[in-house]
């Protein structure tokens, strides 16, 4: 057979995505399903997480594993996928819903979405194979469209795994980046050799007329030194959510029954980097080092907007957290800059938890329905 001298770039293949009720968790993905085409910036293939060994093993004459020797199956393993996106404003609360496994929705026109761990509305384990309401549980399959044809991939039943929500000043807008999870792994449920970009239901952009979300707050507070929510210049902030989903059952073909989540704990971590001025320095009343070294906790405060979240694009994050370590940065171009990195936990109050550990609010025009 002959070369080929044709090559494919990263924009010759696509990812789509599609919400689906819980209660089809066990249903295989479609290649007629209407996949929503993400904006990926960097296209990852699927890594299949299979069950397998190898051993040398007695009567070998040799010092080398035999090829009988070895041992692999679909059955029980699972898949992960990269990537990263612009966020988009329909798109930012879908992917965060599906993280944290939670979400509340008020209004209509804009619609007011809440995604949230506090006090008085803990995250809950969900349910995967029970009905989505609000869109939770909240369950992806994934198309994978790959220029060749007859080489597409579709994954079922997929969730995301972790994802980091990146807020940098000097980007100019917020990315989303993270891990897709299957325990999906049999060959009627990881399905390869597909045609897609034939079906019935032609893919479409996630959005049109897609609006980017920017990397800028008209509110940026953080308590400091005993000092109440004191204004801060930054010059990026990001979070990073971890839920340590994993598969669980092995049914007869081998795919997962169900999956665990957050255990033993969903962790959310960040980071902010803020200018070294008159309110966050080393002295007394806005020393940044001083509430590490004391072990305290500290509200951070961030707005897109008035504070209301009642027009499409509005945005409040609220959150408590506990500073990991304290770095400057004299030499920074912008001038010299403090990163502190951090954990959001849960505040308490004679020993019960009590406030808010995290706490978003965006509105958009898309309701969970639309989802």
């Amino acid at each position: 057979m002959a070369v080929s001298g044709k090559v494919y770039s990263k924009s010759d293949f696509s990812v789509g995505i599609i919400n689906k009720n819980a209660t089809a968790f066990e249903t295989a993905a479609a290649n007629d399903a209407a996949y929503e085409l993400l904006p990926v910036i960097n296209v990852s293939a699927p890594v299949l997480n299979l069950v397998e060994s190898g051993e040398i093993r007695s009567n070998n004459a040799g010092m080398v594993e035999l090829d009988i020797d070895q041992f692999r199956t679909t059955k029980g393993g699972f898949i992960t996928m990269d990537f990263e996106v612009p966020a988009e404003r329909d798109l930012i609360v879908r992917m965060l819903a599906n993280v944290l496994q939670d979400h509340g929705e008020s209004g209509s026109g804009p619609y007011v979405h809440t995604i949230q761990a506090t006090s008085g509305a803990a995250l809950a384990r969900p349910d995967f194979t029970g009905s989505s309401t609000a869109g939770i549980p909240s369950v992806f399959d994934i198309g994978l469209y790959y220029p060749e044809s007859a080489q597409d991939k579709m994954i079922t039943s997929a969730v995301l795994q972790s994802l980091t929500m990146n807020f940098d000043m000097a980007d100019g807008r917020c990315l989303l980046s993270g891990t897709f999870y299957s325990g999906m792994t049999s060959s009627s449920k990881f399905l390869v050799e597909q045609t897609l970009s034939a079906n019935s239901a032609a893919p479409t952009l996630s959005s049109t007329s897609p609006t980017q979300i920017e990397s800028y707050f008209n509110v940026k507070k953080l308590d400091v030194d005993g000092t109440s929510l004191a204004d801060m210049l930054i010059t990026a902030v990001s979070f990073t959510f971890e839920n340590n989903v994993a598969r669980v059952g092995r049914d007869s073909s081998g795919d997962a029954e169900a999956y665990a989540f957050g255990i033993p704990s969903v962790n959310i971590t960040g980071e902010v980097s803020l200018m070294y001025d008159a309110n966050f320095d080393f002295g007394s009343g806005g020393n940044v080092l001083q509430d590490f070294i004391s072990g305290n906790t500290a509200t951070l405060k961030l707005q897109q907007g008035d504070g209301t979240v009642s027009t499409a694009g509005e945005m409040n994050i609220e959150c408590e957290i506990y500073s990991t370590a304290v770095n400057l940065d004299p030499n920074a171009d912008t001038g010299a800059v403090i990163t502190i990195p951090f954990k959001v936990v849960q505040p308490t109050s004679s020993g019960a938890a009590s406030g808010t550990a995290f706490k978003f609010e965006y509105a958009d025009s898309t309701p969970s329905s639309g989802w």
